[in-house]
Parts: structure tokens; sequence; C-alpha cells
């Protein structure tokens, strides 16, 4: 993956080797931060680079930093600006990663410190998160963390330890990938995407009262079901055996895109292929992220307008 030469960084940019935060700092010791991975897609129609849904994420940034009680340092309209900045100063024309982060900055700060709050921008060259045909993936022995714990609603740092533990745990069993489910057993999310899945002919998926993040990309996708493929998408709490007689199955989110999964616990998902509404939903995405002529031309904010 290649580096980006400049970052914003509480407003300025500066050199990719100067971003620098204390060890000790608040955010490096608790774990004190929100923050939103974005996408930037480049356009063959025009030749134009295009931040998909920026105001969404930007908005549930928003939302995730009011639950942390970490004050936003930023409005969002700054931070929009800033975004498109940043890629621009890099001259970058290329499938992006944007990753912008908000850290209590307290040098040797103490558990409750609040400020100051510090930010940065990083938009990252980046190319598919998972190549090939699919994913095999265990259901993992670890529970997804819960709202009166560690809400998944907030996209934090400190979360992703839950995630962290769920997918190295797969890989070292031999699997591509992870599946949590909740303390009480019904199907959550992966380690850092939603999960969908299709029982004759039924697309459905957790609601967002399953411990799951509130995904931009389940959000997307939600609409495209209904719009492009004439099908609603079922939101309700799924058991763990309908996993295993489920006819398709996919993970979905900024990274993963709409990535299919092909086995679960050894089990194959249908034929252990790619299934057609899955492979249908998946083009009607790439159409909505690449196309000006897609039904939702607002989810895309130009960066060389």
């Amino acid at each position: 993956m290649s580096r980006p030469r400049l970052l914003m960084m509480n407003g300025r940019l500066i050199p990719y080797e100067d971003a620098r935060v204390h060890v000790l700092s608040t955010a490096m010791k608790y774990a004190a931060s929100v923050y939103e991975a974005m996408r930037g897609y480049m356009s063959d129609a025009d030749g134009q680079l295009y931040v998909f849904r920026l105001r969404e994420h930007l908005q549930r940034l928003q939302r995730s930093a009011k639950i942390a009680r970490i004050p936003l340092p930023a409005d969002p309209a700054r931070l929009e600006a800033e975004t498109l900045e940043v890629i621009r100063a890099n001259e970058l024309r290329e499938d992006l990663h944007v990753r912008l982060i908000v850290f209590v900055d307290t040098e040797d700060g103490g558990l409750m410190s609040r400020e100051p709050v510090g930010y940065v921008i990083a938009p990252i060259p980046t190319a598919r998160y998972f190549a090939g045909s699919g994913l095999h993936v265990a259901i993992s022995s670890w529970d997804r963390i819960s709202d009166n714990a560690m809400p998944a609603r907030v996209k934090a740092a400190a979360n992703y330890q839950n995630s962290r533990l769920a997918l190295l745990q797969a890989k070292t069993d031999g699997y591509d990938d992870a599946i949590l489910l909740n303390s009480d057993g019904s199907v959550a999310e992966g380690p850092g995407y939603t999960i969908f899945l299709v029982r004759d002919h039924q697309p459905m998926t957790p609601p967002v009262t399953s411990n799951i993040l509130e995904g931009v990309t389940r959000a997307t996708l939600l609409t495209l079901f209904r719009e492009s493929l004439g099908v609603d998408v079922e939101q309700r709490e799924i058991d763990r055996t309908e996993l295993y007689v489920a006819d398709e199955a996919f993970f979905a989110g900024t990274a993963a895109e709409v990535t299919p999964i092909l086995s679960i616990d050894r089990h194959p998902v249908g034929d252990g292929t790619m299934g057609p509404l899955t492979a249908k939903v998946r083009e009607a995405y790439f159409h909505a992220v690449r196309t000006g002529s897609a039904p939702h031309p607002e989810w895309r904010t130009p960066v060389y307008a």
C-alpha cells in the first residue's frame, strides 16, 4: 500500500512523516478516539475522483463523538472541505481509503481527559480489500460487544479489540474471516463489516439493535435492494443455524464493499459460489459508486470540482 505525501492534521497540511502523537497521550493510553473510514472511487466515465457518501460518514462521526463524549474539533462542513483539500494536495487520482481520526491528545492525560482534541485525515491509495472469489468464515467464540458495555454503533478504536480477537482466532484456525454473535446467540456482524444473507429468495440482515455498527454501506444496500432489485430486505434477529441453511451470504462495508461468503464453519453457502442476488446487488453497488448515471448522484462528492 502506497503512502500519501501529505496528511491533514488539526487543519494544517503536514508531511506524512511529521504526523506524530505522544506515546503517553490519552488516545494512546486509553484508546480515546473515534474515526471514520471512507472510500474514494475514480470514475472512468469522466475521469473524476469521488468520495462516496462523505456527508453520511461525517454524520456518523458526530454521533460516535457524542456518545464517546469527545468534542469534535471542527464542524462537518470544515471536515468535508479539508478531506477534499488533502486529497487534492496529494494530487491523487486513484481509488482511495480515507481515514479521519478524532482523538484526545492530552499528553500523559488521565482516564477522564477530554481536551485538547486533535484530528487527522489520511487519504491512502488502495485496491480491493478482499481479493479472490469469496470468503470461508467461522463463527467466532468471542461474543460481540454489547450496547451497555462498549456500544458497537460507535466507530471507535477501542471497539476493534473485539474484532481483532475474532479475526485473529479465525485466521489461526484456518479461515479467512469471522462472524460474531451477540451474547444472546443471535448473529451480529463480521469483525469490520455487516452481514447479509438470503433464504428462499428473501434477503435479510440483523437490525441496528443487534450490537452492530450502523453501516453506511449497509444503508446504501438497503436502498439498492429496494430501488434496483425491487426487493425489500428483512431486518430481524438471525439465529446461528440460519447461517448454515442460507442460500447466499455476504459481508458489506466500506472496506469489504460487497464480498461473498462461500462457507460458514465448513458448511457451503448455497452451492459454494456467489449467489444471484449477491451478484446483482454487488453490480448495483459498484454502479452507484463509480457511475454518474446511477440513481443517487448525491452520494458522490467530487474531489476536483
